[in-house]
């Protein structure tokens, strides 16, 4: 089973990943399309408003997700900056402004820049994910003369 450490410390189930990736996608493919739309909507007549459902539908969707996912993210980073984050005290202020005032794009900027590059995959034993704890062998008792 595959598992990730973080600050060399925490270990991060492949789940957590694949959420807080999801979240960070969706995000940002929402902005991206709701941008499209905005700009796509200032050079259509007033009279044709209405979207059609096969675009409205998806589109309302993946806002929903990406609304619920970047709460989510931003909870997530705040969390990580506060307990896991070991910087110097000028990145920790900006990493700071950021999140404040970013809200969920300083988040995403946040997963992207400094949460993502402190992952590391790391392969589980399958006998210490159900809680076995390893027990020295006499052969290390008796090197250590214990």
């Amino acid at each position: 089973m595959t598992r990730y450490l973080l600050g060399d410390r925490y270990r991060v189930p492949k789940a957590v990943l694949i959420l807080v990736a999801s979240w960070m996608a969706a995000l940002a493919l929402v902005t991206v399309i709701l941008l499209l739309i905005w700009v796509a909507g200032a050079w259509m007549p007033s009279h044709s408003q209405g979207w059609s459902p096969w675009i409205s539908i998806p589109v309302g969707l993946l806002g929903a997700y990406a609304a619920l996912g970047a709460v989510c993210l931003y909870v997530t980073m705040w969390g990580y900056w506060i307990v896991v984050e070991r910087s110097s005290t000028g990145v920790r202020i900006g990493w700071f402004l950021a999140l404040l005032f970013g809200v969920h794009y300083g988040a995403l900027a946040y997963a992207v820049y400094v949460w993502k590059r402190k992952l590391r995959p790391i392969s589980t034993s399958p006998s210490l994910e159900i809680g076995d704890v390893p027990r020295p062998s006499k052969d290390h008792h008796a090197a250590h003369g214990i």
